[in-house]
This record gives C-alpha cells, sequence and structure tokens, in this order.
C-alpha cells in the first residue's frame, strides 16, 4: 500500500516518518499499475509519485500530475478499475491542490 499525506507548501525534504503528517489517502498496487501510464507522463512532467519508493511532491508537482491525470484520463480506456482508481487518485490530487499543499507518499 502506498499511503499518501498532506505536507506543508513550506516543505523542502521528505518527511522520515509520516506520524505527524495528515493522510490523504492510500492507493495499492493494483491501483498504481492501472494508472502507470499517467503516472509516467507525470514523472516525464516532473512529478515523480513512486510505488515503492517514499517520494515527495511539492505543491506545484501536485499541480503539475493533477493536469497530467486530467489531460490523459482517456488513455485509460473505459477499465472500470483503471477509472475508479483514477477517481480516488484525483480525488486526493484535487484536495492537496485545493488546500494549497504537498504530498508525500510512503510504501511498506
Amino acid at each position: 500500500m502506498l499511503d499518501i499525506y498532506y505536507t506543508d507548501p513550506s516543505t523542502t525534504d521528505m518527511p522520515e516518518d509520516p506520524g505527524r503528517l495528515e493522510h490523504a489517502g492510500s492507493i495499492d498496487l493494483d491501483a498504481h499499475r492501472s494508472l502507470a501510464a499517467l503516472f509516467e507522463k507525470g514523472r516525464q512532467a516532473g512529478a515523480d509519485l513512486r510505488y515503492f519508493e517514499d517520494s515527495m511532491l511539492k505543491p506545484s508537482q501536485v499541480a503539475t500530475l493533477l493536469k497530467t491525470f486530467n489531460a490523459n484520463v482517456g488513455d485509460l480506456k473505459g477499465s472500470r478499475q483503471a477509472l475508479a482508481a483514477f477517481e480516488a487518485m484525483r480525488g486526493v490530487l484535487e484536495a492537496a491542490v485545493n488546500r494549497g499543499m504537498g504530498l508525500a507518499a510512503f510504501g511498506d
């Protein structure tokens, strides 16, 4: 499971522990894989959210990933699983953008 937490916009380094962070959501491996093309496009745009590595996105990178997801949703080709994963991940990204927050993701 990839657990995702909000980070303060002033955060510059990946937090070592999510203990004091507010949980934003989670995504499992199958869901992440179903969105692989979108995550790859996000990585190419400078917003890398990996599954097997802890990672952090600054607020501008969260906005970039959200824009990338929204622009490329058609790549999912109507897969029910991928669309459900997309909606969940878009919800996390939109909430962070609306709050002006970054995101930190911790894999376990």
